[in-house]
């Protein structure tokens, strides 16, 4: 800006003077005296000014009102009994991706409308009185009952002043957001409803629609769901209480649940007993002796619903509580009666009538059909969701049974039938027993999983074989112990990104480590002589390869630590117990569980599909979700589920870990996962010590599926009280790779055979596989652009028996059920003519972990997989290995 503009615009503008001169003259033209100015003070100055400031603030308040009102009934609909009774008889659908549906929400506590006539006629005179005590007088909305609301909220006292009618609004046509918008939606609903219903079809809408807590909505539902009897029945005192709990149902609901102190009789729980699934991740005590003591009396007076219920709360995987008499309830019954009589609805013998009634609390008998393990999930996920928008859990279980919502799942119905199809054979798990020790819970049990993982849904889920109720034990989400399912995650993934080569070969010798383990020195699952890359370790599990890779991550065993426990939380895995306070035994901090997968609570199926599918996904690790969106029944988003996705590592370094699981099935010994036809599939197996947990992990250029198969921990001999112990899974790893294959072979039945995606800088160099050097006749690894091997093998690449493992050690002498034959040769990867080994070993992992409901009481090893046939070529055969 120029000086000349400073100056002009800065400038004072003041008035011009006149000269003495002019002075003079004007004084002299004006030579008239003025008259004075009065000096009189205007008394009534303040108020016209303060009339003036409240005019206008009257009407930019009025008009700001008006374009509020006019903002907030923008898009109302009209109120019609119609529309009502519509929203009052919606029902809750769940439905597949397809849009097909999958099931209605449980019906235990499912909103049950019935007419008014079928209501008792204590129930309306008790809502009335301590809801709406006007209601018949009044045309929608209670001008009184709002301005003294007003007054008391002004005065700090709370005090609603909704009527009936803007209740039904807030129920059935709003929301129960606390906004200004919304309540003049309700009031403009209140008054229109008032037009065109009766006063008794309200009161019908809204006694079919209330919510008394425990997830009960509505007076059928409440009736029945705390005293067993129809509405019609109630009485005065029952009428009072349901009628009181609508102010804070969480608070106020009729029963409270305990634990049982071992001093009941029959009498004192019949009708009263709660069962639910003891989880990890609830908020309920493991059952103590004079819990587990009480399960036996009421076996024997014929309380416990079913056999399956009674077996497991022998074994702690369900607890029970009784339900007792909440206080509370009855102090706001007591409110809600003093109105009654207040308001003359009720005589004064009525009020100490029903004062002096004792409340009786009968749960009825469950109706419930038996559901699938992927209901109970989507029922535990929405519930989350609506929890985590501000409701309580009574609240969203209430929405859940009964706000007629649209939950749009993940779940593909083709999958899915072809996994329960599958896991109803009872020849898919070798070693069926369906009365196992006499506690009829069919064993060995299983449980899978498979995911879209580019989104994270969830395509299929079955938690276990022969599911006989609702809420059981999922074993889908249940942490197992993984074995040597953990070493693409935790080794081989930070290994790669660290830029070494599947080229590197490391002795495969016993013992030679980097860092002391305390003395622990797992036995080998190979060989135990000579040397082996990277790539051949992986395809024939190597722990004692894996151990040494692993130290190579850090330049002290801590760091190493560190180092694969971020890798293992990057991958989603969130039962990693990383802790430096507790027992050996107790965290993760330890080699054992890292490499060898002996955890301290293991890994879920779920998380380990997951996790494999990040690598499937060029490095992006994807949260896995089970449901899409919840909307109203009319199409209203109430959820949208968005989940967190995260990079682990670059794409080219999962794609060589992809190359390196593909070995596994081409070149290793989980031959028994690949699906004919070709598709491409990675992945890799698993067990324990003496197979008692077998796994493979596995995905395609599709889909990711993880397997698990295992006898159930924790249970007891329902006859002796005696633990049971967990057999060995017949086949170990080998049985799961097959029923993972057959699942995922029809699963990709109609899609076009296609490989996975090469990133740019990514380059291919035949390697051998004893040494990892460059050779016509190897293995055809993948190495990120700058890492493949300069150096030429100096192993012959024509197949001969390397000077080295002439003569090797006898191997250790597999667990008890590990399989023994001899694997795979190796293809022309190197020459080898000594059998590689089975997947058994996996060795001590000193201390063991502790048995928590699926892991083995014993050090995890790696076994189970070895095959008793040549491998495949990396094209799958025609017929497949069974």
């Amino acid at each position: 800006m120029s000086n000349d503009n400073n100056e002009n615009k800065n400038k004072i503008r003041r008035k011009t003077v006149s000269s003495s001169n002019n002075k003079a003259n004007t004084s002299n033209k004006n030579n008239k005296k003025r008259p004075a100015p009065s000096k009189k003070k205007d008394k009534f100055k303040f108020f016209r000014v303060a009339g003036v400031i409240f005019l206008v603030l009257l009407v930019i308040g009025v008009a700001g009102g008006t374009g509020l009102v006019f903002a907030s009934l923008k898009n109302v609909e009209p109120v019609t009994k119609a529309l009502l009774d519509e929203k009052t008889y919606q029902t809750t659908e769940i439905r597949y991706a397809t849009g097909d549906l999958l099931s209605n929400a449980p019906s235990i506590n499912k909103k049950d409308p019935v007419k008014l006539d079928n209501m008792s006629p204590y129930l309306k005179k008790a809502v009335i009185a301590i809801e709406d005590e006007r209601f018949y007088e009044h045309s929608g909305v209670d001008v009184k009952g709002l301005f003294r609301s007003l007054v008391k909220t002004l005065t700090g006292t709370k005090q609603g002043g909704s009527t009936i009618p803007m209740q039904v609004s807030k129920m059935l046509l709003t929301s129960k957001e606390q906004s200004l918008p919304r309540k003049i939606k309700d009031i403009y609903y209140a008054h229109e409803m008032s037009k065109s219903l009766t006063k008794n079809d309200i009161l019908e809408v809204y006694l079919n629609n209330f919510f008394v807590g425990k997830g009960l909505a509505g007076a059928e539902a409440g009736a029945r769901g705390y005293f067993d009897m129809h509405a019609s029945d109630l009485s005065l005192a029952q009428s009072a209480l349901l009628a009181g709990s609508t102010k804070n149902p969480s608070r106020y609901s009729a029963y409270m649940t305990s634990k049982l102190d071992g001093n009941e009789s029959k009498e004192d729980v019949e009708n009263k007993l709660l069962f639910f699934v003891n989880t990890s991740d609830d908020l309920l005590d493991d059952p103590t002796d004079t819990e587990l003591k009480m399960v036996e009396k009421l076996h024997d007076w014929g309380l416990i619903p079913s056999k399956d219920t009674y077996n497991q709360l022998k074994s702690g995987t369900v607890v029970v509580r009784k339900a007792i008499n909440n206080p509370d309830s009855k102090k706001r019954q007591e409110i809600v009666l003093n109105k009654m009589l207040e308001t003359k609805a009720i005589t004064k013998a009525e009020y100490d009538a029903a004062v002096a009634e004792e409340i009786k609390i009968k749960l009825p008998k469950s109706a419930d059909k038996v559901s699938s393990s992927v209901e109970d999930l989507i029922e535990y996920e929405v519930l989350d969701a609506l929890m985590k928008q501000g409701s309580t859990r009574d609240e969203a279980y209430n929405m859940f049974c009964n706000g007629g919502l649209i939950i749009n799942t993940t779940i593909d119905p083709k999958m899915q039938n072809i996994l329960e199809k599958e896991y109803n054979n009872n020849g898919n798990f070798p070693g069926h027993r369906s009365n196992s020790d006499t506690d009829n819970i069919p064993q060995p049990q299983s449980s899978m999983v498979i995911l879209d993982y580019r989104d994270g849904g969830i395509k299929a889920l079955v938690g276990g074989r022969h599911i006989t109720g609702r809420k059981g034990t999922n074993r889908a989400t249940e942490p197992k112990q993984p074995g040597s399912t953990i070493k693409p995650l935790s080794v081989y993934t930070p290994a790669i990104d660290a830029l070494t080569p599947q080229s590197k070969a490391f002795s495969d010798a016993k013992g030679g480590y980097k860092f002391d383990h305390n003395g622990w020195n797992p036995k080998t699952t190979t060989p135990g002589v000579g040397t082996m890359s990277l790539r051949k370790a992986l395809a024939y599990s190597s722990n004692t390869i894996a151990i040494k890779t692993a130290e190579t991550l850090g330049s002290s065993k801590e760091e190493c630590i560190d180092i694969m426990i971020d890798y293992l939380k990057e991958f989603g895995i969130s039962t990693v117990v990383d802790t430096k306070t507790s027992e050996e035994g107790n965290n993760d901090r330890q080699f054992p569980a890292l490499t060898l997968g002996g955890m301290a609570k293991g890994v879920s199926p779920l998380e380990m599909a997951s996790a494999y599918g990040a690598l499937a996904n060029n490095g992006v690790y994807v949260e896995p979700t089970i449901f899409t969106t919840i909307t109203s029944y009319d199409g209203q988003l109430i959820v949208k589920n968005t989940p967190e996705e995260h990079k682990v590592v670059a794409p080219e370094v999962a794609y060589v870990i992809t190359d390196m699981l593909e070995s596994v099935i081409t070149e290793g010994i989980g031959k028994k996962a690949a699906i004919p036809g070709g598709m491409p599939v990675a992945g890799k197996t698993g067990t324990t010590n003496s197979a008692i947990d077998a796994w493979f992990v596995g995905y395609t250029p599709y889909y990711v599926g993880a397997t698990y198969i295992g006898d159930d921990g924790g249970r007891k001999n329902p006859n002796t009280g005696q633990m049971i112990s967990r057999r060995s899974v017949e086949g170990g790893s080998g049985s799961a790779a097959s029923l993972w294959s057959k699942v995922m072979r029809q699963v990709h039945e109609n899609l076009t055979v296609t490989k996975f995606k090469v990133p740019d800088n990514v380059y291919f160099t035949k390697i051998n596989l004893i040494d990892g050097g460059r050779t016509s006749g190897g293995s055809n690894a993948a190495f990120i652009e700058g890492t493949a091997p300069s150096r030429y093998t100096s192993y012959p690449s024509a197949p001969q028996k390397p000077k080295e493992e002439e003569e090797p050690e006898t191997p250790e002498t597999p667990d008890e059920g590990q399989e023994t034959t001899p694997p795979p040769t190796d293809n022309g990867g190197g020459g080898e003519t000594t059998p590689p080994p089975t997947d058994n070993g996996g060795g001590e992992t000193t201390p063991p972990p502790t048995d928590n409901g699926g892991g083995t009481v014993t050090p995890p090893t790696d076994g189970g997989g070895g095959e008793t046939t040549p491998p495949v070529t990396p094209v799958a055969p025609e017929t497949p290995a069974q």
